[in-house]
């Protein structure tokens, strides 16, 4: 997701039953609204914030959660792991990255990302090749794109 389709999730977007997020029309960059399916661990995580009968469906599924703050506290995580600081959109294109050097069809990277057309993903991600080093949990390699 990018980070304002996220700043505006509602409770009202998260579908339980499938495990997924919807992203509105209206917060979407592409101004066309989208399922992401969340791995069931994180998931399992999102819906534990507020208690089934305590939710506002209009209320913001992450309250508080803000660009700014997300950049804060990135900054702070980086400073604090001894890496370079990044952005938020790194997150973003690293996964969108990871996708697609995992063989993941261009078509679907595109549609998980959101964008209109298939030849956009190709073009900005596929020249990004991670060090192999990194995605391995037995070593300790800083995040980091080689380009």
């Amino acid at each position: 997701m990018r980070v304002g389709e996220l700043e505006h999730l509602r409770w009202a977007d998260v579908d339980e039953s499938t495990g997924r997020l919807r992203v509105s029309a209206a917060s979407s960059k592409s101004r066309r609204a989208r399922w992401i399916q969340v791995p069931a661990d994180l998931f399992a995580l999102i819906v534990a914030l507020v208690p089934r009968e305590d939710r506002d469906l209009d209320a913001p599924a992450f309250a508080g959660c803000t660009q700014a703050r997300m950049r804060t506290d990135l900054g702070r995580a980086c400073k604090a792991a001894g890496v370079a600081r990044f952005g938020l959109h790194d997150l973003r294109h690293r996964r969108l990255s990871l996708w697609h050097r995992d063989g993941v069809p261009i078509v679907e990277v595109a549609q998980r990302a959101g964008h209109a057309r298939s030849s956009i993903t190709l073009d900005v991600y596929s020249h990004v090749l991670a060090d192999d080093r990194e995605i391995s949990r037995k070593t300790a390699v800083p995040c980091r794109l080689l380009v």
